[in-house]
């Protein structure tokens, strides 16, 4: 018989600012420390919006990019460059500004059918 036990901590922030600081800091840390690859998932709205803003302002040079696939959780059907899309977003505000691969960037094809695109992604996401 095997046993996983999994912990979790709430952290509770009195800013948007202090959690910024606190992601962006875990996140160095995390990836620049370890041997290991990881996955963001990244979503659209305000505040992923300053949380990428502030990373491309204070990060760009010191977090290790290239060890990190990034996601996304959700995405609207439109083209990737549409000015609703969430790809675009985080396009304008974070990734465009990286010395990142493209094989780092797996968007999801909000412009493709969405029934067919939600089968094409799920495919990505359980390969890496």
């Amino acid at each position: 018989m095997m046993v996983f036990i999994v912990s979790y901590e709430i952290k509770v922030f009195s800013s948007i600012d202090e959690l910024i600081v606190y992601f962006a800091e875990l996140l160095k840390k995390e990836v620049n420390t370890s041997g290991h690859r990881y996955n963001l998932a990244l979503s659209g709205g305000t505040t992923p919006k300053i949380i990428f803003n502030y990373l491309a302002d204070n990060y760009l040079t010191k977090i290790n990019w290239n060890k990190i696939n990034f996601f996304w959780g959700d995405e609207r059907c439109v083209p990737p460059f549409d000015e609703d899309s969430n790809y675009k977003m985080a396009f304008d505000n974070l990734l465009g500004k990286l010395d990142l691969s493209s094989e780092n960037i797996f968007r999801i094809f909000g412009e493709a059918d969405p029934e067919q695109e939600s089968i094409r992604y799920e495919e990505i996401i359980k390969k890496n």
